[in-house]
């Protein structure tokens, strides 16, 4: 008896401490709240961000990638006078290169600059939305959904479906790699369905949470009146009642 009860006491634990690990690998470390927050929107620009705090001085942002030499910022974000970020072009952002950056500024008690930070830019990409959604009934009941990737490097990403009919109180989300199509094997013809999709950079080129916005919804089905939906062209779609975050 002895023996089984240690024998179950140490499963037990070792449950304990395969949950915690699992919660402490999800969750991202937390940053300061006055660190600077670099994003680069869909390969196209760049945006590094931070808060300005009262009676903090006005910084300036000096960056550099190894080996190159140091430069300052040479298109500040500002706000009520303060600068608060930078904003860098696309020839400036050099992805797979440790990207370094630091805040300098002077107050009454001398010079004052934060720690530098280092990213991997290729981690910080946030895509677009996808766009032109298209969806189309197949055999047996069946739906298909297509659309556009937001960006050029469609290799790197991945995509997050959510559907819900007006029968459903919850989305029903799926993942997609490495296509820009999701089918449902059965749908009930007389529900109307809203789709929506959104983007990520996939685990080949970054490690990053960083999803896009859900795209514009396309719907399918019947609704409450029993009248056939048509799905509008894209431009004149109206984002469905019901939302998740």
């Amino acid at each position: 008896m002895a023996g089984n009860c240690s024998l179950r006491t140490l499963t037990l634990l070792q449950q304990i401490y395969l949950f915690c690990l699992i919660v402490l690998h999800s969750v991202e470390p937390s940053t300061p709240s006055d660190a600077v927050n670099c994003i680069v929107y869909n390969e196209e620009f760049m945006e590094c961000t931070w808060t300005h705090s009262e009676g903090k001085p006005n910084y300036t942002l000096h960056y550099w990638y190894y080996s190159e030499p140091e430069t300052e910022c040479r298109n500040y974000i500002q706000q009520d006078g303060y600068n608060i970020g930078c904003n860098f072009s696309n020839n400036e952002i050099k992805q797979f290169r440790d990207f370094n950056v630091y805040r300098n500024g002077f107050s009454d008690s001398g010079n004052e600059s934060t720690p530098t930070q280092t990213f991997q830019l290729q981690s910080r990409v946030k895509p677009n939305a996808p766009e032109n959604l298209k969806v189309n009934a197949t055999i047996n009941n069946g739906l298909s959904l297509s659309w556009e990737a937001p960006m050029p490097r469609r290799r790197c990403l991945m995509y997050r479906v959510r559907y819900q009919s007006n029968k459903d109180k919850d989305w029903q989300s799926a993942t997609v790699t490495e296509q820009t199509r999701f089918k449902l094997a059965s749908v009930d013809s007389e529900k109307l369905y809203t789709f929506q999709v959104q983007s990520k950079i996939n685990l080949y080129c970054g490690t990053t949470n960083l999803w896009s916005e859900w795209s514009l919804p396309v719907h399918w089905g019947r609704n409450e009146t029993g009248t056939e939906c048509v799905v509008p062209p894209i431009n004149n779609i109206i984002p469905a009642k019901s939302t998740i975050t």
